[in-house]
């Protein structure tokens, strides 16, 4: 736990909504509840009672409220003296990265950018509501996931990361060391929602056309991505580094192969308006590029042009599942 779980208890329990919470700290609501899942799990108490109609504060919650709210008004108070120190004055920069960013990288890019004065406000949100967000001016810097529109924008040189197959253990394929997109063909897919990214939704599955996968269902519900491998014998795509991150087939029961040739790659830029360019936002640019290259294996990836956009029908009928 740190300041930043401490900071979203607050919200949370003065809100008692998770969704306005979301809204006043310029997040979404996953990454929110996520951390105060992580809360719970060290105190090893529940803090709200949640329901369809309304949150509430349990016991345990009510007696964290006044210490937590006082240590954010301390950390806040002891940053303010510091700074009020500091020979050149700081400036603050809103930054937005994706969900599945490593803590690592999260925390290097704010030391980074401490080192030249510059404070960086973190958030967690997906790329469209980045997108939202930085074309409002209610952020200044975005590390976005292909495609996107880069018009009006000031973009780092791409970065790439290969995704490989998860599956698990128990799989007809977990016996090959490496796999083709044809090998999945029979096999349902796993992935996110389409509003999540409907571009990189529809981009992934046009290039799984393009080498031969078709699959006969896609299975949305990330959540249960375990339970719904084992229990329809199915498959989803994973950056190897977020698989490890995670702890995922720790127990044996999922596994991870790679693609051959790599036909299926994640790419990132780290953005700003074009009006917004200047030296605060080029040195976050940069941290956040060598933070992703040193913690989480990114490589520097130019990205072919005339990628598809569209899904690929491929003349077959698929069916998708909830």
């Amino acid at each position: 736990m740190d300041v930043r779980h401490l900071r979203y208890f607050v919200a949370v329990a003065e809100a008692l909504s998770f969704a306005k919470a979301a809204r006043d700290l310029h997040m979404s609501q996953p990454p929110l509840s996520k951390r105060i899942a992580e809360m719970e799990e060290v105190l090893g108490a529940r803090l709200f009672d949640r329901s369809s109609k309304k949150v509430a504060l349990t016991a345990a919650g009510e007696a964290l409220l006044p210490p937590a709210r006082a240590a954010v008004k301390d950390f806040d108070s002891a940053v303010r003296v510091a700074r009020a120190l500091s020979p050149a004055t700081s400036r603050s920069l809103r930054i937005a990265m994706p969900l599945e960013t490593s803590r690592t990288v999260l925390l290097d890019v704010v030391s980074r950018l401490h080192q030249v004065n510059l404070e960086a406000n973190m958030s967690e949100m997906g790329t469209p509501e980045q997108e939202r967000l930085l074309a409002a001016g209610e952020i200044d810097v975005a590390l976005l996931r292909y495609p996107f529109d880069t018009h009006g924008l000031k973009v780092s040189p791409p970065l790439g990361l290969p995704l490989g197959v998860l599956m698990p253990a128990s799989h007809p394929l977990a016996g090959r060391d490496v796999l083709h997109l044809t090998d999945l063909q029979p096999f349902p897919l796993v992935m996110f929602h389409r509003h999540v990214h409907p571009l990189l939704h529809d981009e992934l599955l046009a290039l799984c056309g393009a080498h031969g996968y078709v699959p006969p269902r896609i299975l949305y519900g990330l959540k249960l991505t375990t339970n719904l491998l084992i229990n329809e014998q199915a498959v989803t795509f994973v950056r190897k580094a977020l698989l490890k991150r995670r702890g995922e087939g720790g127990t044996g029961e999922l596994l991870w192969k790679p693609l051959a040739g790599s036909p299926l790659v994640w790419w990132s830029s780290a953005v700003c308006r074009t009006q917004d360019w200047g030296q605060p936002t080029r040195l976050a640019l940069d941290a956040i590029s060598e933070s992703l290259q040193q913690h989480e294996g990114w490589v520097p990836m130019p990205r072919p042009a005339g990628k598809p956009a569209r899904t690929a029908a491929g003349g077959r009928k698929r069916k998708d599942a909830e």
